[in-house]
């Protein structure tokens, strides 16, 4: 294949000089057996693209019925956004790779000498109108195209849960409160630039919860003096609550989209210091940690996730439940509720059930002793899964036997292989560089759509070598 080829008689269009002026047409080779070619030709496009259109047309407004205007470049951002989750890069190291002779085969754009491919910020615009539900139904139709093609296997499904740790440091109450303080004084400066008077109070207000928290970390030393700056930092920081509030009653209209944001801020801060405040009082008071507790000002979803694992007892971030069937294929949901554990093999069948249908049920379902309950055993055998290889608890019998239970040993092993290249460099599920609440519900979900891809590919390629073999 070349690149250049569709285009080789431009001197039609400019005569021989001004096309040196011009630049000159080379032809670049590229193999059809290129790994992302071969991954072109199985992907499931129509599918793709019908979600994506639908997701860019309801959820972001995208032009992409031919209205009066500029209209959304479908048969561009379709293919781009699936390479991008491929190489699992950010936006900007997307449209530098765009340059890549192979990426532009991939895209279809490699036949226009001057194409149009446009820069970071629109990809971006086309990653997040997607929201994490558009990646999670890609992903469930690349699962279903890996079932088609022989790659997976739906007979077997394993469920185990994770935490998506976030890049937040180690939470303590002095550390939350002033993230709350830096956020209103940072929305306040903004205010302040636009002109917004009687924002010296609180403003001060935010200052003083700064400088209590610098002493409480830096000059207190026993219990007693930490707890008092403590009672006194929460007297500071509802003070300055009181404060945001009267600034935001005071601003009547909001039309400048700065002052807006800046309002949201505010308001958003309050929010979480109504519900934060009373969690460090009882912890003050009791000495137990509040269900639900608020770790970071920034991402109030964040959790203290108990694992008991070696090293490392706690986990801070989001839960996720990750499933797999056999062959390798995951694919996965947050769990904001942080439901009882023994509800999970329930949870994972629905998963399930969203990309194989509403009735579809596995001949073998495998989960760890935490999500074993009686209730739950007799539901799934209600709901037609055959085997049930969850492992008991204390001296509980096992449902399976023979070389089913040996089956669930290895298909538990497999699970923890699963999470733990989910959670490698390469596709990074721990830790994302995502900060917007919004983009990063779908950062879990993308890491999950990258491994299932490259799976995919290296099973194409595999396939074929053994075929050609044969």
């Amino acid at each position: 294949m070349t690149e250049a080829s569709p285009h080789p008689d431009l001197s039609p269009f400019l005569p021989p000089e001004e096309l040196e002026k011009e630049g000159e047409i080379i032809s670049i080779y590229v193999n059809s057996k290129h790994p992302l070619l071969q991954l072109k030709q199985a992907l499931p496009w129509e599918a793709i693209h019908e979600v994506m259109v639908r997701r860019w047309r309801a959820a972001a407004g995208k032009n992409v019925d031919g209205w009066p205007g500029q209209s959304w470049d479908v048969s561009l951002y379709v293919p781009v956004i699936v390479l991008m989750c491929v190489k699992h890069f950010n936006f900007r190291e997307m449209e530098a790779y765009l340059e890549n002779v192979a990426a532009r085969v991939f895209i279809s754009r490699y036949g226009d000498p001057t194409p149009q491919i446009r820069d970071h910020s629109n990809i971006a615009r086309a990653y997040a109108s997607l929201g994490a539900e558009g990646i999670e139904e890609i992903n469930g139709l690349i699962v279903k195209e890996s079932v088609r093609l022989g790659f997976g296997d739906p007979s077997i499904l394993s469920g185990d849960t994770t935490v998506q740790e976030l890049p937040i440091g180690y939470p303590n109450e002095p550390g939350i409160l002033r993230g709350i303080a830096q956020r209103c004084l940072r929305a306040l400066g903004n205010l302040k630039k636009k002109g917004v008077q009687g924002l010296e109070s609180a403003i001060e207000k935010g200052n003083t919860v700064l400088r209590s928290v610098k002493e409480h970390h830096l000059f207190a030393k026993a219990k007693e003096e930490k707890e008092k700056i403590l009672t006194r930092l929460i007297e500071e920081t509802e003070d300055l609550m009181e404060e945001t509030t009267q600034v935001v009653e005071s601003i009547k209209e909001i039309a400048d989209r700065v002052k807006q944001k800046a309002v949201e801020k505010l308001t958003t801060m309050k929010k979480a210091a109504a519900q934060l405040i009373p969690q460090i009082i009882q912890w003050m008071k009791t000495g137990v940690v509040a269900k639900g507790k608020i770790l970071h000002a920034g991402l109030t979803q964040a959790r203290a996730i108990i694992r008991n694992k070696a090293g490392k007892k706690v986990e801070f971030g989001l839960k996720y439940l990750i499933s797999r069937i056999g062959g390798g294929y995951l694919f996965g949901s947050l769990l904001l509720s942080c439901p009882d554990e023994t509800k999970m093999p329930l949870q994972s069948l629905t998963d399930y059930r969203k990309i194989f249908g509403e009735k579809a049920a596995p001949e073998l379902i495998v989960y760890d002793r935490g999500g074993y309950a009686k209730g739950t055993t007799k539901k799934l055998g209600k709901e037609g899964v055959q085997k049930i290889g969850i492992q008991p608890k204390g001296k509980g019998n096992w449902l399976v036997a023979g070389e089913d239970r040996e089956r669930v040993k290895s298909e538990r092993g497999k699970m923890e292989g699963s999470i733990g290249t989910l959670k490698t460099e390469k596709y990074g599920f721990n830790k994302p560089k995502e900060r917007n609440w919004e983009v990063l519900q779908g950062s879990g979900q993308e890491s999950i759509l990258s491994l299932n891809l490259n799976k995919f590919m290296k099973d194409l390629i595999n396939s074929k070598k053994t075929k050609k073999a044969a």
